[in-house]
């Protein structure tokens, strides 16, 4: 016989059923955190950034690729675009500062 975690409400048995998981509240309702070993570490959630940036850097080189044919120019817009999309976030950001009310 084995056990299923349920983490929808009232369903599974209660949280000081289990090991290592602990009940919280919030917003009035009570929430159910992981066992420490099932929550990801940080070394893994550290990657996400690095994964993200690699993925967007592949979706750029091929879009440019399947408009243009050419692997140089895929790669030189594919290389260019984040720092550009870079720059203008720091713009954009630098914009809604000047507006604290918003």
């Amino acid at each position: 016989m084995h056990a299923h975690l349920h983490f929808l409400p009232g369903a599974g048995p209660s949280p000081s059923d289990r090991p290592g998981a602990v009940a919280s509240l919030s917003s009035g309702a009570a929430r159910r955190r992981l066992p420490r070993l099932a929550r990801p570490r940080l070394g893994i959630r550290a990657l996400k950034p690095v994964t993200y940036s690699l993925m967007h850097l592949m979706v750029a080189i091929t879009v440019a690729y399947a408009l243009t044919r050419d692997w140089r120019i895929a790669l030189g817009v594919g290389v260019i675009e984040p720092i550009v999309q870079t720059v203008a976030y720091i713009l954009h950001e630098k914009a809604w500062s000047v507006r604290k009310d918003v």
